[in-house]
């Protein structure tokens, strides 16, 4: 898994960055910012999970990132643009610190280790978002929802007697939302493999049966990406 941003850095990158960032609390639910607004801040998450989200065509939303506790999000704007391309919800009650773009840029210029550290993670985080792209949009529909299903298995799963179960509760509605996706055809994929014994659910907990099954779909030996995570 990718590891979060601020796990990367020693204590005296973290106080620094700490020293030169504000705190604010959000709710669940609450938008940090939105597609095409001004790219001012860097966000580090202290306790709580971010959907990082991009607006597709025909009012559809593709997820490109879940950042959680010690990680942190808004770098698709501030390190390549003037706008944030994406748009960021809480999906739980957040503690978040954010530190201007003007002044993450100097502590960079003054912190060669920062810098590489912050260099080393958004390589990553580009690396990853464009092959959660590839897997949503050349593999079709069904491609889609079988890369969550690899990419939760990697966050998430425990190995069983019954194949890897999903240890986090997950909904249809969810996984639809993650690949922009109508919940119907999400819903239609998923029933037609629990007819063929690939996977199975019990209220909101799914079990992987056939986990090379999904590997195979998305040709995953051909792949080289290492942070294979929502």
């Amino acid at each position: 898994m990718m590891r979060p941003l601020l796990d990367r850095l020693d204590q005296n990158e973290k106080d620094l960055l700490l020293a030169n960032s504000k705190e604010t609390l959000v709710k669940r639910g609450e938008v940090v910012f939105e597609e095409g607004s001004e790219a001012s801040h860097l966000y580090f998450i202290l306790i709580g999970t971010i959907r990082v989200h991009k607006q597709m065509k025909q009012n559809k939303e593709v997820t490109i990132f879940l950042r959680k506790n010690n990680d942190s999000f808004g770098e698709i704007g501030i390190f390549s643009g003037e706008i944030y391309s994406c748009s960021a919800v809480a999906l739980t009650d957040a503690s978040l610190l954010y530190i201007s773009k003007n002044d993450m840029e100097t502590l960079m210029a003054q912190n060669g280790r920062l810098a590489l550290g912050i260099t080393k993670w958004l390589a990553e985080s580009l690396e990853a978002s464009k092959a959660k792209l590839r897997d949503y949009l050349v593999f079709g529909s069904e491609g889609a929802v079988a890369s969550i299903f690899i990419r939760l298995s990697h966050m998430y799963g425990k190995e069983t007697p019954r194949g890897v179960e999903i240890t986090e509760p997950i909904v249809v509605q969810d996984i639809a939302k993650y690949v922009g996706i109508t919940r119907e055809t999400a819903s239609r994929v998923i029933s037609k493999w629990k007819d063929q014994g690939l996977i199975d659910n019990e209220a909101k907990k799914f079990f992987i049966n056939d986990i090379e099954y999904f590997r195979s779909l998305l040709m995953c030996d051909h792949c080289g990406v290492q942070n294979c995570t929502l």
